[in-house]
């Protein structure tokens, strides 16, 4: 039985191999649009980053809610990153 301030391992471990599984499956898919983009055989109707959307948001749901049931939405993973949801593209207001 762990102390009461002692970190449990076992978690911390799972924790890590999910966030891994996260990075390589993210990794792995870049990879694979960036091969689709490239050899895309109808030369007349180009593969654009639009066909991915759809993709990217199954991926994005994988990845965070599937992968990590139970976990907060705004809880911090693993790695101590937290990404923001959104980017601010929007430019400032003319003064």
């Amino acid at each position: 039985m762990n102390p009461p301030n002692t970190p449990n391992k076992p978690d911390q471990t799972l924790e890590r191999q999910r966030e891994q599984y996260a990075q390589e499956l993210r990794a792995r898919f870049a990879d694979y649009k960036r091969w689709a983009l490239a050899n895309w055989p109808v030369k007349e109707q180009a593969l654009g980053d639009a066909a991915f959307v759809a993709a990217e948001r199954e991926l994005a749901l994988m990845t965070g809610a599937m992968l990590h049931p139970g976990r907060q939405p705004g809880a911090v993973p693993a790695g101590g990153k937290l990404q923001a949801q959104f980017e601010d593209v929007t430019p400032a207001p003319w003064p």
